[in-house]
């Protein structure tokens, strides 16, 4: 007869080794790098944070403020951009004739991405 103490042990041993690898998955979709950045913005007083660019020439920035529209809206115009319009997940800006869009999307049910082209604004603190 199994005794319920060893039991218990290994339930609690297989509940430990399923929310490790739940947490590698996690870290692995997301990338490590990303990982450390949401921390980094759970933790400080940062509104913004620059996470990996992809290799379309674009830099990608994290958020988790409540209202991120107008934080952007407020950042591009630090930058010198004039916000123009909206359309859909896009905000248009304008800066000496050149216009720029910025893409918004959200990443989670708390966290928001902005995406735009290398050199062209920095969004971060």
């Amino acid at each position: 007869m199994v005794k319920p103490w060893r039991i218990a042990l290994f339930s609690f041993i297989g509940i430990i080794v399923l929310l490790v690898i739940a947490a590698a998955v996690y870290i692995h979709n997301i990338g490590y790098n990303n990982v450390k950045q949401m921390y980094r913005l759970q933790t400080t007083g940062l509104s913004i944070v620059q996470i990996e660019s992809d290799a379309r020439g674009y830099v990608r920035y994290l958020t988790k403020v409540e209202q991120p529209q107008e934080l952007l809206k407020a950042r591009m115009k630090k930058e010198g951009w004039t916000y123009i319009s909206q359309e859909g997940a896009g905000y248009f800006f304008e800066k000496d004739g050149q216009q720029e869009i910025v893409t918004m999307k959200k990443w989670n049910h708390f966290y928001m991405i902005y995406d735009l082209k290398l050199k062209v604004a920095n969004l971060a603190d």
